[in-house]
């Protein structure tokens, strides 16, 4: 039985673990398909399941896996699943016509990493779980000096879209088989404009310096005051010796939203489909979900191991691991339809370019609806 996903060495660490757990406890193995980058492994799915030989289990993230649902190449969990076991947001992420599809890992949202040595150093206190965008903004200004940056964030609808909701605007017109992207408000305008000031006040890296040291790498060497991600950078931030980092959730403005992150076991129909659904059901359960959280992966899907230590014990970082927890209520989700994931490509091309400054705010919209937006419109 094979398990294909992707992760660095930290993330994959706690993979290894799980399979390690199952072994002992049922005797069955299970081969473990490692791909180094989420391109390589969406690519590799693509490509195994055109030639009929997928993965028996693999790990896909609620924004792509629309496509393998639609083709009906996934075999649901059905009843082995209590839906009461689990968060609301990530299940209906995976939930397609009332059926659920594949079983969530985790439930993380959009955050602020944030260097708390820097924000000492600049008389700022840690923020507050009612902070603002003017806040965050201000933070990032009195942090920002030559050769260090007050905040970084990798442009693209997924990050734009925490920007646009807590505006009061809205990524498209409905989240469930959406029709065309709805950017061109007041409110989505004020939204992608405040994700772009971040650049035009310098107080993110430029294109060329994010090209020549990684946004991650640069909060890891202290060069970053503060860092727009999911949970999936606490294995490889917990490697930071050199100064004390922490959480703080996405900064509200007119209203109070953040992006859902969620991530799903999904099992291929094939011959091996009962004993995939029996190593998801151990990987997705109490003990699997432990383990990944001790290892600071994922923000379980499972209250009942969220509440626990292994996922909020205060004494390996971050500290306030509760602000994943306290963010549920506020987040919304991006598609799931099978043409989502050609869309949002092209939507991060634009926003990309606008955020950098190629690209004018109204050439920006008008270049995601031609493009981007054809792709839903044509479905």
């Amino acid at each position: 039985m094979s398990f294909q996903l992707f992760g660095d060495a930290e993330e994959l660490a706690s993979y290894r673990e799980v399979v390690r757990d199952y072994r002992r406890a049922t005797g069955r193995d299970v081969q473990l398909i490692e791909i180094p980058d989420r391109d390589a492994h969406l690519a590799k799915l693509i490509t195994s399941f055109g030639g009929g030989d997928p993965p028996d289990v693999f790990l896909i993230n609620y924004r792509h896996f629309g496509a393998y649902a639609q083709r009906g190449v996934i075999s649901p969990p059905g009843d082995r699943v209590r839906r009461e076991d689990f968060y609301p947001p990530p299940l209906e992420a995976f939930t397609v016509d009332g059926r659920l599809q594949c079983v969530p890992q985790n439930i993380s949202s959009l955050v602020v990493y944030y260097n708390r040595d820097l924000f000492r150093e600049a008389g700022l206190a840690d923020p507050r779980p009612d902070w603002t965008y003017e806040d965050f903004v201000t933070a990032a200004r009195r942090m920002t000096r030559e050769g260090r940056h007050g905040v970084g964030v990798e442009p693209g609808i997924v990050r734009a879209s925490a920007f646009i909701w807590s505006a009061g605007g809205e990524v498209v017109d409905r989240t469930v088989e959406p029709t065309r992207f709805t950017l061109d408000t007041s409110e989505a305008r004020r939204g992608l404009r405040r994700l772009a000031d971040l650049r035009r006040l310098a107080l993110a890296p430029t294109a060329e310096e994010a090209q020549a040291r990684s946004l991650e790498e640069r909060f890891v060497d202290g060069t970053l005051g503060m860092f727009l991600s999911s949970r999936r950078e606490v294995p490889g931030f917990r490697t930071i010796r050199g100064f004390d980092w922490d959480v703080a959730p996405f900064p509200g403005a007119e209203r109070r939203f953040t992006t859902l992150h969620s991530d799903a076991y999904c099992v291929a129909r094939s011959g091996n489909a009962t004993a995939a659904h029996a190593f998801v059901a151990f990987a997705a359960g109490l003990r699997g979900q432990e383990v990944l959280a001790r290892g600071g992966r994922i923000v379980p899907s499972r209250p009942a191991v969220a509440r626990t230590r292994a996922f909020l014990d205060p004494s390996r970082p971050p500290r306030s691991a509760r602000v994943f927890l306290d963010a549920i209520p506020t987040i919304k989700r991006l598609p799931t339809d099978a043409q989502w994931t050609q869309a949002e490509d092209a939507a991060d091309l634009a926003i990309e370019r606008f955020y950098y400054g190629d690209l004018s705010l109204d050439e920006t919209i008008a270049r995601i609806e031609r493009e981007a937006g054809q792709l839903l419109a044509g479905r």
